[in-house]
């Protein structure tokens, strides 16, 4: 009796660290590529029409978490296009939310309309969007999403998002699930941002020309996780002039010691 306790007690503990061990390494990846090809694609003869590239992966696992990463990733890489359209636009064919192709085509309307209009629209449109992977630990998986877009004007426009994921519920993570205290974040944050652009700690950062909120300094739209800490993202207009471009600061995970939380890294 004794043996059969103990085989079965060795199988339990079996069972449990396979189970632990789920996503304890890095997912596998299956890359997904859009490009449309509808009548309106971008001639480089004419230099008329619109060119949309969308590139993102999906995991290849067959898990519950897993299965609703992917319907969050396909949204995402939806959503990149749909940004761009007319709030009215996206109303009146609400398919297009969820199809890539249909929002793809939306946009070729769009800028036929804006053609006829406008007469000239000097150029065609583009619009790219990059979806890969950032970090992978045993419970959140980090994706990095980015965007480029030409639709007339001075200049493109280009943005990074991050987004991160429990690996084993598929829940999309907001920052209140991964930092347990937020104004200390602030201070130490601020700290290391100082010390990338070279800024003395009683500088004034408003004199130096950033965009700041009230006066103060703040926590950027994009938080992911790294190898070697959190990343704190800020797009051209979120806190400088589109010439200085993105800033991205690394916080190393030994200086969040308290500010962390410690039950889903």
């Amino acid at each position: 009796m004794k043996y059969l306790v103990a085989t079965l007690l060795f199988s339990l503990i079996g069972f449990l660290s396979a189970c632990s061990s789920t996503n304890s390494g890095p997912p596998v990846l299956e890359r997904q590529h859009y490009t449309f090809a509808g009548s309106t694609r971008c001639d480089t003869t004419s230099n008329t029409g619109v060119d949309v590239d969308i590139s993102y992966v999906l995991l290849k696992d067959d898990s519950e978490g897993a299965r609703k990463i992917n319907d969050s990733l396909r949204l995402l890489a939806v959503n990149s296009v749909i940004g761009w359209l007319d709030s009215a636009t996206v109303g009146n064919h609400p398919d297009a939310r969820t199809d890539l192709a249909k929002a793809a085509s939306l946009f070729a309307t769009d800028y036929e309309a804006m053609r006829k209009e406008m007469g000239s629209l000097g150029g065609c449109w583009e619009l790219e969007t990059k979806a890969d992977t950032v970090h992978a630990g045993s419970k959140a998986l980090t994706v990095k999403i980015e965007t480029y877009a030409y639709t007339g004007g001075a200049h493109p426009n280009s943005s990074l998002s991050f987004y991160t994921f429990d690996r084993e519920t598929g829940r999309m993570l907001t920052l209140n699930d991964m930092i347990a205290d937020t104004t200390a974040l602030l201070g130490v944050l601020e700290q290391a941002f100082r010390q990338q652009q070279n800024l003395l700690p009683k500088t004034n950062l408003e004199e130096q020309g950033y965009f700041l909120r009230d006066g103060h300094f703040f926590l950027p739209a994009n938080v992911g996780t790294s190898r070697e800490g959190m990343v704190f993202y800020y797009n051209p207009y979120e806190i400088a002039a589109y010439a200085v471009g993105p800033i991205q600061v690394t916080v190393p995970y030994e200086k969040l010691n308290g500010i962390l939380r410690d039950d889903w890294l």
